[in-house]
């Protein structure tokens, strides 16, 4: 099983619910830097109350977006209160896990405290050719992403990443608010996958990026409708200055 926790889960110990600032987080010096060990074997729970660089959670393909938003919001509320980071191999992972990122911000704006959920993408050790193999680190930031685009792009599921990349940063340089939609497992991968290219065109710059995932619906057809996932790109705290002429 993907996460095993039988019986009531233990009291959690409580983090202050206080936003991360992105001093911790802003290190050029590694893409995830609460780290990827994944504690095999115990349930949210433990996870929840374990340490940093520790708090990790794998998706499957067959992983229930909806149960695993649950878990993210529990380990972003447990222990230390660091949000997961979470390990994706394939395009049907990848979805699956962005689904439950957006299903768990959604959730999360709800609650009396609000907590802003980012996500920062990057390639798993030597596989930046396998676009799937990724992980995705969540965080928490200060304020909500930007609520109008400069820029709209559309990927595919035969979009290259890198092209969709290069213009993402191209843009951000320029200090515009990039939006990328996608629709299907492939396009959404190829979506994380741009982002996550986008970090490393941009790293040397001390510029560093994340996205917003949710659903958004946008008309087909004759009056039809389907269900796309938007994707709001930002600028991460710390970053250098951009559209400075």
């Amino acid at each position: 099983p993907l996460f095993r926790a039988h019986g009531p889960s233990p009291t959690l110990c409580q983090a202050p619910h206080g936003k991360n600032d992105g001093s911790r987080r802003r290190s050029r010096e590694n893409s995830t830097p609460y780290g990827v060990t994944h504690r095999s074997g115990e349930s949210v729970a433990d996870i929840a109350n374990a340490p940093s660089g520790e708090r990790t959670l794998k998706c499957s393909a067959t992983t229930n977006p909806k149960k695993l938003a649950g878990s993210i919001a529990l380990v972003c509320e447990g222990g230390c209160g660091e949000a997961p980071l979470i390990l994706a191999l394939g395009a049907s992972c990848v979805n699956q896990a962005v689904k439950a990122i957006a299903i768990c911000r959604k959730d999360m704006l709800e609650h009396a405290d609000p907590t802003y959920l980012s996500c920062f993408p990057s390639f798993r050790q030597h596989r930046e050719q396998k676009h799937g193999a990724l992980s995705l680190q969540c965080d928490k930031e200060t304020k909500g992403p930007w609520s109008s685009s400069d820029v709209d792009l559309t990927v595919a599921s035969g979009t290259n990443p890198s092209s969709t990349a290069g213009a993402i940063a191209g843009k951000i340089r320029e200090g515009c608010k990039v939006a990328v939609r996608a629709c299907g497992a492939d396009a959404v991968n190829n979506a994380v996958a741009a982002v996550a290219f986008a970090r490393t065109y941009l790293k040397d710059e001390g510029i560093d990026v994340y996205f917003v995932p949710e659903f958004e619906k946008e008309p087909v057809g004759d009056g039809g409708e389907r269900t796309v996932v938007l994707f709001r790109v930002c600028k991460a705290a710390g970053s250098a200055a951009t559209g400075v002429k």
